[in-house]
């Protein structure tokens, strides 16, 4: 593959990939497309050619991107480039995101002086049909097919007419950098979602982090299991008590777990997992998570192809994988593309850091298209899990309502317990 200097694209490029933790915010505009056939495999190549480019590449290269849900479908978005890295305090990462957007050459989405009408949005499947869907998945659950999957429905928001939808990408990552404090924030150039569209831009705040791999060192800590959180401090921690006693949602997370140890064991020297979940808490959610600490076996994997045994997990596909994954196909009416893929960075070490593409929507000039999910299992009770999704899609829509200059959303609720950190930032 013939490459320009990886600087060359970079000077008055566009953002192409932002990636900010509370501690430090990554950017990389322009470089090197690395791309696979869709299908069956599609993953496991792109970390290969991901290797390939990085051993090939001048020091200092990094591959970033995104990886979508499913290879058989929608091709990943990976860039071999540089990475600009800067340090912030907690308090400093909505000063530092904005900086980021304002050297790209995507102009801020412009207030509005007074609140606009409510944006045209459209839900697909509709709350009926996502409740008949979650009906059929426990149907499947006790025929045996399978013994978890996750369900997805989507929200299409129009465009108010004369508004960019690149500056509407920009003015939601701004948003969650200030309404969302510990979660990662992302901003990817992906590939077009229709064949007359330009390049779509997916962003989000996501909680989860899939791995984080520092040499031989691998971190991993899935989310699974949740609930929403209330302003009112003692019902909060009522409701954190009820998760973490839950044995609908314990047996959720059990699923994530030990699908995860499975694939882990053997390549790993050491594995190292609590016996119990703990809390983690978001703006709106508290989720069951069990951080996981592991050795690996020399040669150690790269991080993105580690990312690729572990991707799709659980805790964003079901399990079995394969029948899961079967049935998301066949239920789902709006393709998920890059909703529950990963977003992230390895360097020339192998080492890197990949996160699980969730809260997050998709801006395209049709519109933008925000996406929730939530995962079936037995016990699973079809209104609770619609009401879930409605959770995870206010993260966003709190974020639109800022950009369409809508009167500010209430405070998010004080942590009234302890709340899993979460995983460090990058280098």
């Amino acid at each position: 593959m013939a490459r320009a200097p990886l600087g060359a694209e970079h000077a008055g490029s566009p953002t192409q990939w932002l990636l900010s933790t509370p501690r430090a915010t990554l950017v990389a505009r322009g470089g090197d497309r690395l791309s696979a056939p869709i299908g069956p495999g599609q993953f496991a190549a792109l970390a290969g050619a991901a290797e390939s480019a990085l051993r090939a590449g001048p020091a200092g290269a990094v591959v970033v991107g995104a990886i979508p849900f499913d290879e058989t479908t929608t091709r990943a978005h990976l860039l071999l480039t540089r990475v600009e890295r800067r340090a912030h305090q907690p308090g400093r990462r909505p000063h530092a995101v904005a900086m980021a957007l304002q050297e790209a050459d995507r102009p801020p989405w412009p207030p509005a002086a007074t609140a606009g009408p409510p944006l045209p949005r459209v839900e697909d499947p509709p709350p009926a049909a996502y409740l008949s869907a979650v009906r059929d998945a426990l149907a499947e659950i006790r025929g045996g097919t399978v013994t978890k999957v996750v369900l997805a429905r989507t929200l299409h928001v129009s465009l108010p007419e004369g508004r960019s939808y690149r500056e509407l990408a920009s003015a939601l990552v701004s948003s969650l950098a200030r309404r969302e404090p510990t979660a990662h924030l992302f901003s990817v150039t992906v590939s077009r979602p229709h064949p007359d569209a330009a390049g779509a831009v997916l962003v989000g705040a996501t909680p989860e982090t899939l791995l984080r791999r520092s040499g031989d060192l691998l971190t991993v800590t899935p989310l699974a299991g949740s609930i929403a959180r209330d302003p009112d401090p003692a019902v909060d921690r009522a409701r954190a008590t009820s998760l973490l006693r839950s044995a609908k949602d314990r047996d959720e997370h059990r699923h994530v777990v030990d699908a995860l140890q499975r694939l882990l064991a053997p390549l790993c020297r050491t594995l190292d997992i609590p016996a119990a979940p703990r809390l983690h808490a978001t703006s709106r959610l508290w989720h069951l998570s069990t951080p996981i600490r592991a050795r690996l076996r020399r040669p150690a994997p790269s991080s993105l192809a580690l990312a690729c045994v572990l991707h799709p997990t659980p805790a964003v596909c079901g399990t079995p994988t394969r029948r899961a994954a079967a049935l998301v196909r066949a239920v789902e009416p709006v393709p998920r593309r890059y909703f529950s893929g990963l977003v992230g960075w390895m360097d020339q070490s192998g080492d890197g850091h990949w996160v699980i593409a969730l809260r997050c929507g998709e801006a395209d000039p049709r519109g933008l298209r925000l996406y929730a999910g939530a995962g079936i299992v037995r016990g699973s009770l079809p209104d609770a899990e619609l009401a879930e999704t409605g959770t995870k899609l206010a993260t966003m829509l709190g974020a639109l309502d800022d950009a369409h200059g809508a009167a500010p959303a209430p405070p998010s609720p004080a942590d009234p317990l302890p709340a899993t950190s979460p995983t460090g930032a990058p280098r």
